[in-house]
């Protein structure tokens, strides 16, 4: 018979996602999770406050392509990453917040006066991707799996999984746990379009007179700043890019119009027949494409 912390379950899922870095505030809560950091090549880092955990996972996501993960402990811990989640979710940046709650039989639900909690799960759901009450240790893996998965889904996001102590350090017999690879339960390789889509896109640009190129934070996540090069390059095009996607070119690229040069941004765009969008969802801070600060 095999037994086996929860804490060490969500460790292994973590390694086996290729994140090798944690970011939060160690608590007795999640001692269990902490405890097998090392066993599984994992390293904590400790900021002072749980919203620059936040923070610094979404930075790590951002520079590495990988998934960021941070941590809060119950009550006031998440009540503080509160702030980083909002800005990391409306960023686009990949992360997985991972947070302890009060032992199962008096938080699920509270049965009245529980110390140091709050519906977390409903608080974070309102300005996250998504957010999971893990109800057992048995279905661990599972909610781990469906937070991954909608991680990896469509734009980047902030996902939370809510794991109660009594799971977190708790010890269960793990026989028939169902630990799977990534590729078992989530896209790994990145969608391509389909030929006639890239031959459609190719005959508008070979055809346009003013063609230009608008790029995005999803270059960033990508990491596909020297394809991004190489298409800009034989576009021949101006280049400009939304606030989260500057670094996608350098700052000193002879076709990057920076992000201060609002006047030849404004002309750039409002005089292009055509548009290649790139990793950019067109929100406010580009006028949602639509004129008279972006061509007809």
């Amino acid at each position: 018979m095999t037994q086996m912390v929860g804490g060490e379950v969500l460790a292994r899922m973590l390694a086996a996602e290729g994140v090798e870095v944690v970011f939060g505030i160690v608590d007795g809560t999640y001692m269990g999770f902490f405890a097998s950091f090392e066993k599984h090549g994992i390293r904590m880092v400790s900021p002072r406050h749980e919203t620059s955990a936040a923070h610094m996972a979404g930075a790590y996501a951002r520079l590495t392509g990988k998934l960021g993960v941070c941590m809060a402990s119950n009550g006031p811990g998440v009540a503080n990453v509160l702030p980083g989640v909002a800005v990391e979710n409306g960023e686009g940046n990949r992360v997985l917040l991972i947070t302890s709650s009060r032992r199962t039989p008096i938080a699920y639900p509270d049965r009245g006066g529980t110390y140091q909690y709050f519906n977390q799960t409903g608080v974070t759901r309102a300005m996250s991707k998504w957010s999971g009450a893990v109800p057992s240790f048995e279905r661990l893996p599972e909610f781990f799996r469906r937070a991954a998965r909608i991680s990896w889904s469509g734009r980047p996001g902030v996902v939370h999984l809510d794991v109660p102590e009594t799971v977190m350090n708790g010890v269960f017999e793990a026989d028939g746990i169902d630990l799977r690879p990534p590729q078992a339960y989530r896209r790994t390789e990145p969608v391509e379009p389909s030929p006639s889509q890239v031959a459609r896109t190719a005959e508008l640009l070979r055809n346009a007179e003013r063609p230009h190129l608008h790029v995005g934070s999803g270059v960033l996540h990508a990491h596909a700043s020297e394809e991004l090069e190489r298409v800009s390059e034989a576009m021949g095009s101006p280049v400009t890019t939304s606030w989260a996607g500057r670094g996608a070119l350098p700052d000193n690229h002879e076709q990057l119009l920076p992000i201060w040069a609002m006047d030849p941004i404004n002309q750039a765009r409002s005089e292009a027949d055509v548009v290649l969008v790139v990793g950019s969802r067109l929100g406010e801070t580009d006028w949602w494409g639509k004129p008279p600060y972006w061509g007809k």
